[in-house]
């Protein structure tokens, strides 16, 4: 009876894993259609043509659309055939790397600071003030508490960060907040009702001052590295870096939100362009910050080389997991400070898009045989 069971209970599973792999193809291809505009000056030879049909039939077993190559093209002006499409990695790829399961434990972000802080010298979490998780307070040193409790820590709470912690993106319901006495000083709204308006599965967090070389780019945002690891093999690597840097008076540098990326090289310099790229349906260039009116190319951040050291070491304290979109930024004490992890969800179009690269650089052909 209990075989049996389980049987119906892993049919159930993977109608559901199934039907949303379906959604997400069908949107995939909907917003590559809806970004035609785009890529439609981005001609191919046949020549060109017949060296990308003729590697993915070698690597992944079967000719491919070449909309998403033409729309990376079109920003980074690099060809290349071995880019990787959204599409082929969002439903093929991270759902093998990635256990759904495992996935969805890990990217509550109440449980950053137990998984990562402090398990890498230099390198921390924000200073959790509270949380709520499943309708339950707790403080920052993770002691259940009262709602009455809560409320009273956050009126007085001063500078801080509060977050959705679980099926967020994009910056999306990211507010900074500066409480005092039970308000929100920036726009008077009380303790209470800021509370009430996230309900359940929120965070508040220390506001994190960035060190210079971040600050100096754009003062008001913590500017954020985004370092995309994965497995292949014995080994742990890094895809293509971005740093996400905020604009036009925005406190958040989600390029949802405004903000622009631009690529950086490993040994931390940026490119010459950094891009305002919304969901991917823009693409603004500048080669310098329209707010500070400091030029991109060849500014150096010293301090990349650590982070993707402990991209890769983070990356060994993760189970069941392939792929790990990592946000860092850098505090004023030089602390390589983790903002988030994703593990689902994550997209591969903009590394691309701004440097250039192929996503899996070297590693592209043993990722295809894979995922075929």
């Amino acid at each position: 009876m209990k075989r049996i069971y389980n049987k119906l209970i892993n049919i159930l599973y993977s109608i559901v894993r199934k039907t949303e792999l379906v959604k997400t193809w069908t949107a995939e291809w909907f917003a590559i259609f809806r970004k035609k505009t785009l890529y439609k000056d981005v001609k191919w030879t046949k020549e060109q043509q017949k060296e990308f049909d003729e590697f993915w039939k070698t690597n992944y077993g079967k000719k491919i659309s070449n909309r998403w190559h033409k729309l990376y093209e079109a920003c980074s002006r690099e060809h290349r055939i071995d880019y990787l499409p959204e599409i082929l990695y969002t439903t093929k790829i991270e759902p093998k790397f990635n256990n759904y399961e495992y996935c969805k434990v890990y990217a509550d972000k109440n449980l950053n600071e137990i998984f990562f802080n402090g398990r890498i010298d230099g390198v921390r979490t924000p200073k959790t003030f509270l949380s709520n998780s499943h309708g339950r307070f707790y403080d920052g040193d993770r002691h259940l508490i009262s709602r009455e409790k809560a409320i009273e820590i956050f009126a007085n709470v001063g500078m801080a960060v509060i977050k959705p912690a679980v099926d967020s993106s994009s910056g999306k319901n990211v507010v900074i907040v500066e409480m005092k006495e039970g308000k929100n000083i920036r726009n008077g709204a009380s303790a209470e009702d800021i509370i009430n308006s996230y309900k359940v599965n929120f965070i508040v967090q220390e506001k994190i001052v960035p060190n210079k070389e971040l600050e100096t780019l754009y003062p008001k945002a913590i500017n954020t590295v985004r370092a995309i690891s994965y497995i292949v093999g014995d080994r742990i690597e890094i895809a293509p870096l971005s740093l996400r840097i905020g604009g036009g008076g925005s406190e958040v540098d989600n390029i949802h939100a405004g903000g622009m990326s631009v690529a950086v090289s490993d040994e931390g310099s940026l490119h010459k362009f950094a891009y305002r790229l919304g969901y991917g349906d823009s693409i603004e260039k500048y080669a310098s910050h329209p707010d500070t009116g400091i030029v991109f190319e060849g500014y150096k951040l010293s301090f990349m080389s650590k982070i993707v050291k402990v991209a890769k070491n983070l990356h060994e304290l993760t189970s069941n997991i392939g792929v790990v979109s990592w946000d860092f930024t850098v505090d004023k004490e030089d602390n390589v400070v983790i903002i988030e992890a994703n593990f689902r969800g994550q997209s591969v179009w903009f590394p691309q898009m701004l440097s250039g690269n192929a996503f899996f650089g070297n590693d592209t052909a043993e990722i295809l045989s894979c995922a075929k």
